[in-house]
């Protein structure tokens, strides 16, 4: 991981075919100006990087939040080996879970400016490292070049239209602050097909959010046992949606558990940048 100051960082990793090198800055809103290069032909041609770009190779940014401290496993989208293509990071400094969940004004302004901050990197798409930036969705959305996409919850639409229509979307995260104003911002509108699980309540987040210590081992079974629960509750529950970024890590337990369809942050992030970085489909016919 290369380290590009106090709060910008790139992932290093290379794809397995090609690496998406932006060779001259976008011509139009909509062009994408992203080649590959493979390694054994030569680009026959003047390269040029946009001023101000200081990395290259990186279509997805994520933005995470500054006061949040914990580790951060593999499965959690601040952990760069959690992706096998490089993404890059930028800690939006000076916002917090509190004011986030709030749709704070000058939250959203610190938001723009470090989404800004990747979009002048090179970056083709950003996705939120906080279910909860999904308050903030359409003021980026209308901020940026980019596409944006703040939160796991926007994956919930799609979701419904992809099941029964009396089945429901399990979602997990603080209860408290899944507030109507988010789902609507994240385009959820048929809120009646919701079940809201507070995983954020397990002991062991608890002890998280006290002293930045975190048991995984412990933590995986308490997490697991809420999903089997809740599920047995709900039978009419179809798939689970996680806010939160540290799901992932757990997710495979806890479908192995409930046998379920699960989505998080990093199923979103995947999907966004396959469709931001089209590879060719070599084989026969």
């Amino acid at each position: 991981m290369l380290n590009l100051g106090s709060d910008l960082t790139v992932n290093c990793a290379i794809p397995s075919i090609g690496v998406p090198v932006l060779t001259s800055h976008r011509h139009s809103k909509n062009a994408m100006t992203y080649r590959t290069f493979g390694g054994r032909e030569w680009p026959d041609e003047d390269l040029v990087l946009p001023h101000g770009q200081h990395t290259a190779g990186h279509a997805l940014g994520i933005l995470l939040l500054d006061e949040f401290y914990w580790p951060f496993m593999p499965g959690d989208v601040a952990n760069a080996t959690t992706f096998d293509f490089p993404v890059l990071h930028k800690i939006v400094e000076g916002s917090n879970l509190a004011t986030t969940k709030g749709n704070d004004a000058e939250t959203a302004r610190l938001l723009i400016e470090a989404a800004l901050e990747l979009q002048s990197q090179g970056v083709r798409a950003i996705v939120g490292g906080c279910g909860f930036f999904g308050n903030f969705q359409s003021r980026l959305a209308e901020a940026l070049e980019v596409p944006v996409f703040l939160s796991s919850l926007m994956q919930i639409p799609m979701v419904l239209q992809a099941i029964k229509p009396d089945a429901k979307v399990a979602v997990f995260s603080d209860v408290g602050s899944l507030t109507d104003e988010l789902f609507g911002a994240c385009g959820v509108n048929q809120l009646d097909r919701i079940t809201k699980v507070h995983s954020t309540g397990l002991p062991e987040t608890q002890k998280q959010f006290a002293t930045g210590r975190l048991n995984p081992a412990i933590y995986v079974e308490q997490l697991v046992q809420l999903a089997s629960d809740h599920v047995a509750e709900n039978p009419d529950v179809a798939v689970i949606v996680a806010e939160y970024t540290e799901f992932p890590t757990f997710a495979h337990a806890v479908q192995d558990e409930v046998g379920l369809p699960v989505f998080d942050t990093t199923t979103l992030a995947h999907w966004v940048y396959d469709s931001v970085v089209r590879k060719p489909f070599p084989g026969r016919f």
